[in-house]
């Protein structure tokens, strides 16, 4: 067997990797270049690119919620838009199917180029040649207003998922290079990046740029967002600009990205938007982004789910995005009424139900695991199945070592990428023991089986027959999905 070089070119020119012990990596290479508040635009060409260290993240702001899974943000810049290429030892002649990768962090903060996402022992493990992505996150990437629209039919907003769009043409045009094969791309996400892949499954322009999509802990409220929310976003953050009602795009495409992100997290402390997300989260769009999951489950339904969610996903929040302190009845209430999805009548109708069953804290955990993502995660996958989608479930059991936490969201990232024992941050989150090697085996074996197109060992879920169950990792029985 012939192994590949080191160097490859690609559309933007000669790329130069850097060999290790488990094959080649790729990092920092531009896939297109960030147009502020539009669709980005095709990567100026170069005549030679070292790709041996990562690019630069997109302007975000300091949150516990990127710390606990990426590390702090290290190097940010408007020009984000990057890709990460894993190309395991051994590639010859015979093409490998392709792992795209999209983070999370609440469309707000994240990075590809991180500890936590190297991807060199999951290429390894998967047989695969893994990709990671930055896209543009905040108001930069996700503002939303018909003032945005360039000319009639022009996107207005989900510039972040056009990001995304332009990663998957580049991996379509230039993956072959790295022995990858285009057509057979799994596009995978977590959280945000999970609803991201949910939004790609029904954006025309991702059509055919992916076959298989594995989606993790998707919290389903936010893969589209109220469009009077983001539009009243819009309108506010125009005025923080320029003082006028009147939205004026001009002004807030001549800040620099990190005055936005800056003006962003201003707004999210007013009263008007405290407690909410905000404006950075998909909407709907005719030019980019027709509809949500809730209007259709079956978008792109030919191609085959593998759909995952953790035990205990509420810990996150409870006990990593929020502040320490003791929690009042009254807070549990506004921090349930604040979940994705849920008005102030359901919210408190979810709270008298658990009434008794642990503290504040621990019971916004509970109630956050089962409203935000769990039972509409369920819902949207037993909606795909029974029009006709193959859809696998699974549940991560594993428990981190921090006991309240359990197993809790974002665990499975550092379960898939193997890295719980070379990043500190990992292993702060999953653990670095034989448990988590089993377990982080287990998963890296299921995403081998479905990167691969094999059938896995469980059946897809088929609800007119009865088969509603998904197997298990880092526990020892299978679940009813009825239960989520």
């Amino acid at each position: 067997m012939t192994a590949l070089p080191d160097t490859v070119t690609v559309s933007g020119g000669p790329v130069s990797g850097r060999r290790g012990t488990l094959g080649s990596a790729f990092l920092g290479i531009p896939y297109a270049q960030a147009t502020r508040l539009a669709p980005p635009a095709p990567p100026e060409p170069w005549s030679a690119l070292n790709a041996d260290s990562f690019g630069p993240a997109a302007p975000q702001p300091r949150r516990p919620t990127g710390d606990n899974v990426f590390g702090p943000p290290t190097m940010l810049a408007e020009q984000c838009l990057s890709v990460n290429v894993w190309r395991p030892e051994g590639v010859g002649a015979e093409l490998l199917p392709v792992f795209v990768y999209i983070h999370g962090g609440g469309f707000i903060v994240g990075r590809a180029g991180c500890a936590a996402l190297d991807g060199a022992r999951l290429a390894s493990a998967a047989g695969a040649v893994v990709v990671t992505l930055n896209y543009r996150l905040g108001s930069s990437g996700w503002l939303a207003h018909p003032g945005l629209a360039e000319n009639a039919g022009a996107p207005f907003a989900n510039w972040g998922l056009l990001d995304q769009v332009a990663a998957l043409e580049w991996v379509r045009e230039n993956i072959g290079a790295f022995g990858g094969d285009p057509d057979a791309v799994t596009l995978a996400g977590q959280s945000a990046g999970a609803l991201s892949v949910i939004d790609l499954l029904a954006t025309p322009a991702a059509a055919g740029l992916f076959h298989r999509a594995l989606i993790q802990s998707p919290p389903m409220a936010d893969a589209v967002a109220d469009p009077q929310l983001t539009e009243r976003w819009a309108l506010a953050l125009s005025a923080q600009v320029t003082g006028s009602r009147e939205f004026d795009p001009q002004p807030l495409r001549a800040l620099p990205a990190e005055e936005l992100s800056l003006l962003h997290e201003q707004l999210l402390a007013t009263d008007e938007f405290r407690g909410t997300r905000g404006g950075a989260l998909p909407r709907i769009d005719p030019a980019s982004l027709q509809h949500g999951p809730r209007e259709n489950a079956m978008a792109s339904v030919g191609i085959d789910v593998l759909l995952g969610t953790t035990a205990n996903e509420g810990t996150f929040f409870a006990y990593l995005a929020a502040p320490p302190g003791e929690w009042s009845e009254q807070d549990l209430l506004a921090r349930v009424a604040h979940l994705p999805g849920l008005d102030e009548r359901r919210a408190l109708e979810l709270v008298d139900a658990d009434h008794g069953h642990g503290d504040p804290r621990e019971r916004f955990a509970r109630i956050a695991t089962a409203a935000l993502v769990c039972e509409p995660a369920a819902d949207w996958g037993r909606a795909r199945a029974s029009g006709g989608g193959r859809v696998h479930r699974y549940r991560i059991d594993h428990r981190s070592p921090r006991p309240e936490l359990g197993a809790t969201h974002s665990i499975d990232v550092g379960l898939m990428f193997a890295t719980f024992a070379s990043d500190p941050t990992t292993t702060a989150l999953c653990g670095n023991g034989a448990d988590t090697a089993a377990a982080s085996d287990a998963l890296i074996a299921i995403v081998r089986s479905f990167v691969h197109g094999e059938e896995l060992a469980w059946p897809a879920l088929d609800p007119a027959a009865g088969v509603d169950r998904g197997a298990v990792i880092g526990g020892s029985a299978p679940f009813d999905v009825t239960d989520a």
